[in-house]
């Protein structure tokens, strides 16, 4: 009797895991499929701009001028789905830029996706907005892999908020990715470990014409940058001057 009612109530917990597992699968084929259906580079990179000129709309939700002044690269989700229903996954794609560390000049883009799998209560689904600020060369080099996961390979902290850092914030800035989020127009620092970033090389041969790598690509050894990408490179260069 005992072993009946144990074996059932294993089968209960099988059911109720596999249908989590089921739901979270489907939303997650939401999210790829609303992805896809908008992923092009020149969007990308259009939307991607978007959400930097916006960032700094609002002084006390702006990611702070010293933090922007010394990163090293940037990293832009603009549309990041998450869906849940027990188990939880999320799928965005991006770009990254990077900082010359000679010229202070950003180069790039390339195409990168992102995506993370959670376990819990969290029901639902949800739009977000991602940035991912790196701080260094080292920070940079780990992008250049094809499969980074955030707090295992790189540390990843949440970022601090206003137009400037205050007194009171760690003024060290030890980790080398600081990462915010936007979600229902609230802007902030977002934990983020444990979430894989991979490169799209199918991406970059689209916008650039051929296929090339990421340090060809950051390093600016590309022939020549399409409009679209030398638009976004020429508001970084504007809003965020180098001062190391």
């Amino acid at each position: 009797m005992i072993d009946n009612h144990y074996a059932c109530s294993r089968a209960r917990r099988f059911s109720w895991t596999q249908a989590a597992c089921t739901v979270a699968a489907a939303m997650l084929l939401i999210c790829t499929t609303c992805m896809q259906a908008s992923a092009d580079p020149p969007e990308l990179i259009k939307h991607s701009l978007e959400v930097l000129k916006d960032i700094g709309n609002i002084p006390e939700q702006e990611i702070p001028a010293e933090l922007m002044g010394k990163c090293m690269g940037i990293a832009v989700f603009p549309s990041v789905y998450k869906g849940g229903f027990w188990v939880g996954a999320s799928y965005g794609k991006g770009l990254m830029v990077v900082r010359d560390p000679v010229t202070g000049k950003w180069n790039g883009p390339v195409f990168l996706s992102i995506g993370s799998s959670s376990f819990g209560l969290q029901i639902g689904f949800q739009k977000s907005e991602l940035i991912l600020v790196i701080m260094n060369l080292r920070g940079v080099r780990s992008f250049f892999t094809n499969n980074v996961t955030l707090g295992g390979d790189i540390s990843v902290a949440a970022g601090p908020v206003g137009r400037h850092l205050s007194a009171s914030t760690d003024i060290t800035l030890n980790a080398a990715v600081y990462s915010y989020s936007k979600t229902k127009g609230l802007f902030g620092g977002l934990a983020l470990k444990g979430a894989f970033i991979r490169h799209d090389y199918a991406e970059d041969e689209l916008l650039y014409g051929r296929p090339l790598t990421p340090h060809e690509i950051l390093s600016g050894r590309t022939r020549s940058v399409p409009d679209i990408a030398r638009r976004l490179l020429n508001f970084l260069d504007r809003k965020y001057p180098y001062h190391p």
